[in-house]
C-alpha cells in the first residue's frame, strides 16, 4: 500500500505498472493524471496495460467531476423514484450499496473482455465505467417502458400491476415473521381459497374476478393476513407451494444465516480473520464440481502485502523496505 504523496511512492507505482497487466482505479475526477499515472502515461510505460477507470458518472459529461455516493446514485439512477408505497414519497432500496456490486460485476466483465481482446491483438483498453450506467441497466422495464410507450414507473410498494393478492403479511412467527404471496389467475385464486379454507368473504362481490380483487387489494390484505398471522411463514409456504401458489418466507439477515436450506448449501463460509477471530461471510453464489468447498481468504489487512509486492514482485532489498517504512512511503 502506497503514501501516494510521495514522489518515491509514485515512483514505484510506475514500477509496478511496468510489471502488470491490470491497473484498476476508481478516484474521483482526473487524480491518477495529477500522479503522472494517465492513460497514456501508463501506456508509455506498459503498451499493451489494460486500464479500468470506475467512477460515479464516467470520465466525460458533466457530471464527471462530481463525487459519488450509494445513496446518490441511487436517487440519480430512478430506483428511488420507483420504489416507495402509493401516494408517497420516494425510498432508497434499503441496500444503498447495491450498486457498488452493479460497478464490480460490470468491471470484471469489461476486464476480462479486455483481457481476450488483447490476447487476439496484442492491444490493451482503456475502459470507462460509471456506476450509474451499471445501476441503470438493472432497471430493465422501467427504462423500456418509458422510451416505448411513455410510461413513468408508479410507486406500487409490494402490490403489483396484475395480481392481488400479491404482498408481505404478517406470520406467527416469534421474531417478526413474514410471508410473501403472488396469487396469479382464477385457477390460482381457487387453489387459494381451497388451501384458507374457502371463507365466506371469498365469495363476496368483490373478490368475484380478478380485476375486482385488484381494485380492492386493502380490504383483501386484511382477509389474507387475518389468516397468515395465525400461522408460520415455513407452513404458509409449504401449503401454498403444494398448491402450485407463488409464497415464500420474508427473513431478516438472523433468519437467513440460520436459514436450514442456506446452511445444508454451504453458502456462509467460516473465516479465521487475523484482527476480528472467526467470522462467519456469505459464500460465492455457485459451486463448481472440482471446488466445492471454494477457497476463501479474509481480506488482506493495510499493507499486508507490502514485503511480497515490493520486496519479491519488484525486488527491492530489505534496507530499502525499510527505509520505505521510515520516509511513509509505505501505508
Amino acid at each position: 500500500m502506497l503514501n501516494m504523496n510521495t514522489p518515491r511512492a509514485r515512483e514505484l507505482c510506475k514500477k509496478l505498472i511496468g510489471i502488470s497487466d491490470i491497473v484498476t482505479e476508481n478516484f474521483g475526477g482526473s487524480i491518477l493524471g495529477r500522479w503522472g499515472l494517465s492513460y497514456e502515461e501508463m501506456k508509455a510505460i506498459k503498451p499493451n496495460i489494460i486500464y479500468y477507470a470506475g467512477s460515479g458518472y464516467g470520465r466525460s459529461g458533466p457530471n464527471k467531476e462530481r463525487p459519488s455516493y450509494a445513496e446518490i446514485v441511487e436517487a440519480y439512477d430512478g430506483s428511488s423514484f420507483a420504489n416507495g408505497y402509493p401516494g408517497g414519497e420516494p425510498a432508497t432500496v434499503g441496500v444503498s450499496p447495491w450498486m457498488d456490486a452493479t460497478q464490480a460485476m460490470h468491471g470484471a466483465f469489461a476486464i476480462l473482455a479486455a483481457f481476450y481482446h488483447r490476447s487476439l491483438t496484442g492491444e490493451g483498453q482503456y475502459i470507462d465505467a460509471a456506476m450509474i450506467e451499471g445501476s441503470v441497466n438493472f432497471l430493465g422495464e422501467l427504462v423500456m417502458g418509458y422510451v416505448m410507450n411513455g410510461s413513468l414507473s408508479e410507486r406500487m410498494g409490494n402490490r403489483d400491476s396484475i395480481m392481488a393478492p400479491h404482498g408481505c403479511y404478517r406470520a406467527l412467527d416469534a421474531e417478526g415473521g413474514w410471508v410473501t404471496i403472488a396469487v396469479a389467475g382464477e385457477k390460482e385464486w381457487k387453489a387459494f381459497c381451497k388451501v384458507i379454507g374457502d371463507p365466506e368473504w371469498t365469495k363476496q362481490a368483490e373478490f368475484s374476478d380478478e380485476l375486482s380483487r385488484w381494485k380492492n387489494q386493502d380490504q383483501l390484505d386484511k382477509h389474507v393476513e387475518e389468516w397468515t398471522s395465525r400461522r408460520h411463514a415455513y407452513e404458509i409456504t409449504a401449503m401454498l407451494q403444494k398448491a402450485g401458489i407463488m409464497a415464500g418466507p420474508s427473513l431478516s439477515t438472523k433468519q437467513l444465516v440460520e436459514d436450514r436450506h442456506m446452511k445444508e448449501r454451504e453458502f456462509f463460509v467460516e473465516q479465521d480473520h487475523p484482527v476480528l477471530g472467526k467470522i462467519l461471510v456469505a459464500g460465492m453464489p455457485w459451486k463448481l464440481s472440482e471446488e466445492p468447498k471454494g477457497n476463501y481468504t479474509p481480506a488482506p489487512l493495510l499493507g499486508e502485502h507490502n514485503d511480497y509486492v515490493f520486496g519479491q514482485l519488484l525486488g527491492m532489498s530489505k534496507e530499502e523496505l525499510q527505509r520505505c517504512r521510515e520516509e511513509k512511503v509505505f501505508l
